[in-house]
């Protein structure tokens, strides 16, 4: 994920806010401090379990050697459940997301290139002020935005691309994202969950741009790219595409973020048909760089990298080749 923007009209109307992706923070990915509550009382667990899923999820019965069981369990602790975020959770999924990464890195003046600077500055240095308040709504309305088509049918389907034009492609991944998360529910009297690890995996054009937060200045700047010559503006590769890994403090080094990147790649392989799965990865975190190249991702060698691209630049972008396999039965 990247730091968020906003539209300068959006910001003027006080529109909603759209999350961002934030894979290239140094201090974000593997350095996560537990979510700090001020009670435990909650009700329900507002996830789709995997195991409810019947024939979608039978990827689950090869998981021996990692730390999920076949009924989609955290081992050892079987309370935590693994399963697709509903509407309800992402309130709670937002919470942890912000506590993972940190307000600070969330809000919007920092962490941002040359080219978001341009389009933002200097009306976005107003909501510095704000940064908790703005972090969530940020990661709640993008979460939301993104979830859009999945919410409505809550399954491991594919997002609806194929036989599409490039551009109506692009359209349709945008709003399909799948979040996965492994919480527990809790007793009381509100409907929440205590969340310790999340992924999100979404068809992305694999041009080695980092997505921004807004959909419409992905579209500007690929064809501002294009003007000087870096790709033709219109990107037609879509590949699945791992995001916003976060694990509690609490929960690391059990395997958690190693299941979970695995469960996402077999959703890649066995439900949605791709062979390849991309992501972007800041080098100088050597824990989750470590964790990327020990389970297969390889450089691909090239950078999104126009001149106003800045320290983003810099970051990672790495590729697994997924084994095509036939789907599973039961």
């Amino acid at each position: 994920m990247r730091a968020p923007t906003f539209s300068i009209l959006g910001f003027l109307i006080a529109l909603p806010l759209s999350s961002a992706f934030l894979p290239h923070l140094k201090s974000a990915r593997w350095d996560i401090s537990p979510i700090s509550r001020t009670c435990c009382d909650f009700t329900s667990l507002n996830l789709v379990p995997l195991s409810r899923l019947n024939n979608e999820a039978v990827f689950l019965a090869e998981y021996e050697k990692l730390c999920i069981d076949q009924n989609g369990k955290l081992k050892g602790q079987e309370e935590f459940v693994l399963g697709l975020v509903e509407e309800d959770e992402i309130a709670d999924l937002s919470r942890f997301v912000v506590a993972a990464f940190g307000a600070d890195a969330i809000r919007l003046s920092q962490d941002i290139n040359a080219f978001e600077r341009m389009l933002m500055s200097p009306a976005a240095e107003l909501l510095n002020g704000y940064s908790n308040i703005v972090a969530f709504a940020e990661v709640f309305s993008g979460t939301k935005q993104r979830l859009t088509s999945r919410l409505q049918r809550m399954n491991l389907s594919p997002p609806m691309v194929r036989g599409l034009d490039p551009k109506d492609a692009i359209e349709v991944a945008e709003k399909d994202s799948l979040v996965l998360a492994i919480a527990r529910p809790t007793q009381g009297t509100e409907s929440k969950s205590e969340i310790i690890a999340s992924i999100e995996v979404r068809l992305q054009p694999c041009d080695a741009k980092i997505p921004f937060s807004l959909p419409w200045l992905d579209k500007v700047e690929r064809r501002l790219a294009s003007v000087i010559g870096l790709g033709d503006g219109s990107p037609s590769d879509l590949q699945p595409y791992l995001s916003n890994l976060c694990v509690d403090e609490k929960y690391r080094a059990n395997g958690i973020g190693k299941a979970l990147v695995k469960c996402v790649e077999d959703i890649a392989q066995y439900n949605w048909g791709y062979n390849r799965m991309y992501l972007h990865v800041d080098e100088d975190n050597v824990p989750a760089l470590s964790l990327y190249k020990r389970v297969g991702y390889r450089d691909v060698g090239h950078r999104w990298n126009p001149f106003w691209a800045g320290n983003a630049a810099a970051i990672g972008y790495y590729v697994k080749s997924l084994q095509i396999k036939e789907p599973l039965r039961n």
